[in-house]
């Protein structure tokens, strides 16, 4: 940044009322910037301070004793103050030896007056310096953001940012994108690029999750890089560095640092939203699987750029991510809040070795899966491409939102992709106690969630267990889930009356009352897989109820529940 922007204390002992003055210590630190001036004659005032003042004391409050000095310097120090002026006289003739060391020590000046000043006329010409200065530096930040919006309107215009900002803080610069090739303002030598790039994609790319805020990363002992990220719809995209060299950052810096990153994101959302247009085809595609229109494998391997002949198709899941929308599903696909993330979504799965085919329609995603990195993706890799999904867009549409997957079971047939669009739809409306997403892991749903209308789960549920059903509602007791306990605990009586939370002489009770109710074979090989069988189709048929408030005569699989796109209805 400009160094005329900032007053440092070298700056102000060129000012006329410091003709007089004499650093006596401390003369390392003359570099510091000043942003205020202060009155202060004791520690116990230093609470007062906010850091980058330069103070001015007469010495009353502690000349008398070594204890004090110390005291006081030590609190000015610790509150970051960035110097001490001292009038000699009554109080401190001369600047103590322990005062002169210490500042020394922590390159904090020490500012002797010779003869007498008035501190009313040092405070009104120091401030009025900081104001003026500050003002000029408001106007070049001004200057300086209007340049950006020109060159953001200009053709081939990231290298052109790149060098405005590298001219405006007088520093090495650079460009990291998270995917593609660094640039550096001015341009360096292929060797230090080199080495300079692998330092920042092992302090920044490397890790877990990318900052999301400017960073200062020492590189040695006089050396720092300061990064701030550029992120667009709540994702980082890349970041926009200095190389400062004996040098501390200041707001300037930091807001033309600031100013520079926003302007590169809006040009690297243009890229990305002009991207999307060009995979039309690639979401025509998309439609023409789901619908089950393109029934040649062959055909379908040559239009996603598998070769004919080359073995077998790479494995793929059908995936649907869905959210919770405060009003009702939007008609246009341009209008969904997913629309716009689409670029987004791209970038980061392709980052994590997948070729994603995506299509959003009102609160859902589409995604066609297929893994491109050396070893087959498999459940953890599709884990971990839905939580970072889901992390985007919890920062884009706000941390409280729903997000919820089903995912397919792993394929290489292309062909079917429509069936496998059904079958994440089924694990999209997965029991509540089912936490896994993927449709391999529904077990016995699988084929309950095959029933397109309720009376033959009905009528099977009645007969296996109507008996206890009706006990429990008429005697408000609860056989049922004392029942569905024992079964999933292998009929252990002292396993099912920990889980009850009940006595074992009670537990013996229940299941003497509904070998009453069900028969002296209810636990018999074929009544048992019935029965648990029958629970189950219980609880769905509970939950769809209770999600839908469907009557017993109208089908059991909402067919309006599932995507109006997946088939075909507007």
């Amino acid at each position: 940044m400009h160094k005329e922007w900032v007053l440092t204390v070298a700056d102000v002992l060129k000012r006329p009322l410091f003709q007089h003055a004499e650093v006596v210590a401390g003369s390392r630190g003359l570099s510091r910037p000043i942003r205020w001036v202060h009155i202060l004659e004791t520690a116990e005032s230093g609470s007062f301070l906010n850091g980058g003042e330069l103070v001015l004391a007469t010495g009353v409050g502690v000349g008398e004793s070594r204890e004090k000095r110390l005291a006081y310097l030590h609190e000015l120090i610790r509150r970051k103050a960035v110097g001490l002026c001292i009038e000699l006289g009554p109080y401190i003739p001369e600047i103590p030896l322990e005062m002169l060391e210490l500042a020394d020590h922590h390159e904090f000046p020490l500012i002797a007056f010779r003869k007498p000043v008035r501190f009313v006329d040092i405070t009104l010409d120091l401030h009025e310096n900081i104001i003026n200065r500050h003002t000029e530096a408001l106007r070049e930040l001004e200057s300086f953001s209007r340049s950006l919006q020109r060159l953001t309107l200009q053709a081939k215009s990231l290298p052109k940012i790149l060098s405005h900002f590298q001219a405006a803080v007088d520093a090495q610069t650079f460009f990291l994108p998270v995917d593609g090739s660094p640039l550096f303002a001015p341009a360096m030598g292929q060797m230090v690029q080199s080495e300079l790039t692998r330092l920042l994609q092992h302090s920044l790319l490397s890790r877990p999750e990318l900052p999301q805020t400017a960073e200062l990363l020492p590189v040695s002992e006089r050396k720092r890089i300061l990064c701030q990220p550029i992120m667009a719809m709540g994702q980082v995209l890349a970041c926009l560095g200095v190389v400062l060299y004996e040098r501390e950052p200041d707001e300037f810096l930091y807001l033309t640092l600031d100013y520079t990153a926003t302007a590169i994101a809006q040009i690297l959302l243009r890229k990305m939203f002009a991207q999307e247009r060009e995979f039309d085809n690639q979401t025509q595609l998309l439609d023409d699987l789901l619908h089950g229109r393109i029934r040649d494998e062959e055909q379908i391997r040559t239009l996603l750029g598998v070769q004919p002949g080359t073995g077998e198709s790479p494995a793929y899941f059908a995936a649907i991510m869905e959210i919770a929308l405060e009003r009702p599903p939007y008609e246009d696909e341009t209008d969904s809040p997913l629309h716009d993330l689409l670029g987004v979504f791209r970038s980061i799965l392709q980052r994590s070795k997948w070729r994603p085919l995506l299509r959003s329609q009102g609160n859902r995603l589409y995604l066609l899966l297929t893994g491109t990195g050396p070893s087959p993706a498999g459940k953890i890799e599709c884990k971990q491409a839905m939580a970072d999904l889901e992390q985007v867009c919890r920062r884009a549409l706000g941390r409280q939102i729903a997000v919820r997957f089903g995912v397919s079971r792993l394929s290489r047939q292309y062909a079917r992709a429509d069936r496998h669009f059904r079958e994440a739809e089924q694990a999209l409306a997965r029991p509540a106690q089912i936490e896994s997403p993927f449709f391999d892991d529904l077990g016995v749903y699988r084929l309950l969630m095959q029933f397109t209308e309720r009376y033959p789960l009905d009528s099977f549920v009645e007969d296996c267990l109507g008996p206890i059903l009706r006990y429990d509602a008429e005697h408000g007791t609860q056989l049922t889930w004392t029942l569905r306990v024992f079964l999933d605990h292998n009929c252990s009586k002292q396993e099912t009356a920990e889980r009850l939370y009940i006595r074992r002489q009670t537990l013996y009770h229940r299941l003497e009352k509904i070998r009453e109710l069900l028969g002296d074979s209810y636990l018999s090989a074929e009544h048992r897989l019935s029965l648990e069988l029958a629970l189950r189709a219980h609880d769905w048929l509970q939950t769809r109820t209770g999600r839908k408030g469907t009557s017993s005569d109208a089908p059991f699989f909402d067919q309006q529940a599932e995507s109006s796109f997946l088939y075909g209805r507007k």
